[in-house]
């Protein structure tokens, strides 16, 4: 019996490896959307956390001081007063930049600056949260609205 040389040549064909690369390069696609989904979805979940220590920092302000801090405090990157840190003011996630803080009714002066009675932060979602679809949201001592309260 005459053996082939074929039959003691051992390894994948060319059809065989480009199949198994494809396969690869298909699983690998799918998991980088899956893990870009979850990076959305975490920064969006950061942002809503840091929204609800601003509220705390704000309350813990607005009962010391009697009222809530100007821009200008805000701005500083830190609500201190009379040598109190309240909080680090946070920034973005995507724009390392501050949250947009406005205030409104001017309420007295402290801490070197003017107190207010209101104030709202904007900040943008890049997906779907439990406050609706991606975009432009505002906190304020009354909660989350789409749309600025003043």
């Amino acid at each position: 019996m005459i053996i082939s040389r074929l039959d003691k040549q051992k390894g994948f064909t060319l059809i065989e490896l480009l199949v198994v690369v494809a396969i690869i390069g298909l699983l690998s696609s799918l998991i980088a959307v899956g893990f870009g989904n979850a990076r959305l979805r975490s920064r969006d979940a950061k942002r809503l956390s840091d929204m609800n220590q601003v509220k705390s920092g704000m309350d813990l302000f607005y009962t010391s001081a009697g009222g809530y801090p100007d821009a200008t405090i805000w701005n500083a990157g830190a609500v201190a007063c009379s040598g109190q840190r309240y909080m680090e003011v946070p920034r973005d996630l995507s724009t390392g930049l501050y949250y947009t803080y406005t205030t409104d009714d001017q309420n007295s002066d402290a801490c070197g600056a003017p107190l207010w009675r209101n104030y709202q932060v904007q900040f943008s979602t890049e997906g779907r949260t439990e406050l609706g679809d991606a975009g432009i949201y505002y906190f304020s001592p009354r909660g989350f609205t789409p749309a600025p309260i003043f």
